[in-house]
């Protein structure tokens, strides 16, 4: 039974890394297409500021999508779940919404609770790469 369980596992996270796999490639294709059309069209000298956070949101979630990547690899190769790259991976997905969000609608307890789970994430990366010896 360990054997099925274990092939299960293996082809379930191998199909997942698919899927992911072509997902970031779709969004670096949307990212790509996106930053043609912004230059190549007619435009102004001074950028606006929220097509640039959208562009940033965008390569954030392409580097949330690869940092999954990096998490389910480990997993199929060493069998283990490296707990330093989920936490440096829910660190990125934050920073992502924070980047992402308008912040004069976000109630000052929203950003309170962001600040606190940055700093709180922040902590357990630094933690954890002390407790592993730096790496």
């Amino acid at each position: 039974m360990d054997k099925l369980t274990a092939r299960f596992e293996y082809v379930a996270v191998a199909a997942l890394m698919l899927m992911l796999m072509l997902t970031v490639g779709y969004g670096m294709i949307i990212v790509a297409w996106s930053l043609v059309v912004d230059l190549s069209g007619p435009h102004e000298l001074i950028g606006e500021p929220k097509a640039l956070f959208d562009v940033f949101g965008l390569f954030v979630a392409i580097l949330v999508g690869i940092e999954l990547l990096k998490i389910m690899r480990h997993f199929l190769v060493a069998h283990d779940v490296d707990t330093a790259l989920v936490v440096q991976t829910a660190l990125i997905a934050l920073c992502n919404k924070i980047i992402t969000m308008n912040v004069s609608a976000a109630s000052w307890t929203t950003l309170v609770a962001l600040a606190a789970l940055t700093l709180a994430l922040a902590a357990a990366v630094f933690a954890l790469r002390r407790n592993a010896g730096g790496a």
